[in-house]
């Protein structure tokens, strides 16, 4: 380093002109130390700044060194969640087609009357006004312990916390739960109430057809292991279209493999064949995608504001329930079986005690057909059977010479509660 690079920039400190004064003298050698610690400040001046400019790069190496290792760290645990779900994954060929249970691990349902199945999602369909958000709340209530059961069949509680994505109308979905949830500061408390259970109000933070990892996403962010998606129309737009239903069923089907249940409230066609009530799973609207990712799809079928509605059970994880009359409480909320005697096959056994009731004749009855299919006639058989499991009914085969007129196989009712001298409730009926 030459005196020209210390002295640049440095003119208020060095000396303006040479030493002036004659060598020896005592002026000479005071004028030389000035000089002399001129330049030492200058060079220590200089020594500072390559001080501070090596330390400045040196905390930058070490902020990009910490920042990498954040990075590679982050990177690295999203590698190993990604192995460790593929690994939770995959199973051996034994174990996956061998050890099964009997039934499906039942959410909501009891035995093989199943509505709702661990790992597989619940639709529930309808048009306008017929109660999904109401069937839908006492789900929310059952899951979260207020309840017990919907409908008579008991719903396992949550482990975690319930979301519950109010997106269609939220302020009339609020007042339509809040009739349901009246009571629930006094029977299970205000703070469990608020740590249990989560609502987000309005449009979702992104289309998860578009975003299908975004239903899970939120799911993990409020803790959830169980999901209301309240309802399909503004969960994805544009559910017509084969790649939005695709789309939003790989959302779906994320979800419930990372342990997330789904709970979905859709819409139908806005009509079934003649106007009225559609009787298949094409009757839902939308891509065929949206039913074929589901486990369980529950058609409600009535007029805006009808106290009775029709319950029909389209797909099924293993025995269909019902179809079945529901009545929905306005005041409180809550809904519970209708049983009419006009299509109650034990009411109509009971008329026939005599005679019986041939499968024809009660597919007729519990369908309210005239001439009721064959897969009517098949469903209403399953029906009379499972009574006969139940004890309600019993079954006289045809060949036996005691099948009462008419051809075929024919069920009588059992033993009466009138027989007995029990009285029997009409909820018993079926338990």
């Amino acid at each position: 380093m030459t005196d020209i690079d210390l002295w640049e920039g440095m003119d208020s400190v060095a000396p303006a002109e040479p030493n002036p004064f004659d060598p020896g003298s005592p002026e000479y050698a005071a004028w030389q130390r000035q000089e002399d610690a001129a330049r030492a400040e200058v060079r220590a001046a200089r020594e500072r700044q390559r001080l501070a400019e090596e330390t400045e790069r040196e905390l930058v190496r070490l902020k990009a060194r910490h920042a990498a290792q954040a990075q590679w760290d982050d990177e690295q645990a999203v590698l190993a969640k990604a192995q460790a779900n593929d690994a939770a994954r995959v199973h051996d060929g034994a174990s996956f087609l061998l050890d099964l249970p009997p039934t499906p691990p039942a959410l909501w349902g009891k035995g093989e009357d199943i509505l709702w199945a661990r790992g597989e999602a619940l639709m529930i369909a309808g048009p306008q006004g017929v109660g999904k958000t109401t069937i839908a709340g006492q789900l929310l209530r059952a899951t979260i312990g207020i309840s017990g059961e919907v409908l008579g069949f008991p719903v396992e509680p949550c482990e975690r916390r319930v979301l519950y994505l109010a997106m269609d109308r939220p302020e009339q979905a609020r007042r339509n739960l809040g009739r349901m949830f009246a009571d629930a500061e006094a029977e299970i408390g205000r703070g469990y109430l608020s740590e249990v259970l989560r609502f987000w109000s309005g449009p979702p933070p992104v289309d998860f057809a578009a975003d299908p990892a975004g239903l899970l996403r939120i799911a993990q962010q409020h803790d959830a292991d169980v999901v209301f998606v309240d309802s399909l129309k503004d969960a994805a737009v544009g559910l017509s279209k084969d790649e939005i239903g695709a789309g939003y069923n790989r959302a779906r089907q994320l979800a419930l493999a990372e342990g997330v249940q789904v709970v979905e409230l859709h819409h139908t066609v806005k009509n079934g064949a003649d106007g009225g009530k559609p009787n298949n799973i094409n009757g839902i609207y939308g891509s065929t995608w949206l039913t074929s990712g589901c486990g369980s799809v529950v058609l409600l079928w009535g007029d805006p504001g009808d106290p009775v509605i029709d319950f029909v059970h389209l797909k099924q994880p293993m025995n269909e329930v019902g179809p079945l009359k529901v009545l929905h409480n306005r005041t409180t909320g809550l809904s519970e079986v209708y049983h009419d005697e006009d299509t109650d096959v034990v009411a109509l056994a009971r008329r026939c005690a005599t005679t019986g009731v041939s499968a024809q004749e009660a597919a007729a009855c519990l369908f309210s057909a005239d001439k009721p299919t064959r897969a009517q006639v098949e469903k209403a058989r399953r029906k009379l059977r499972e009574l006969v499991r139940q004890g309600v009914l019993m079954e006289r085969a045809a060949t036996d010479g005691q099948g009462g007129r008419g051809n075929g196989d024919r069920w009588f009712p059992a033993a009466s509660a009138a027989w007995t001298g029990e009285e029997e409730t009409p909820n018993e009926r079926y338990s």
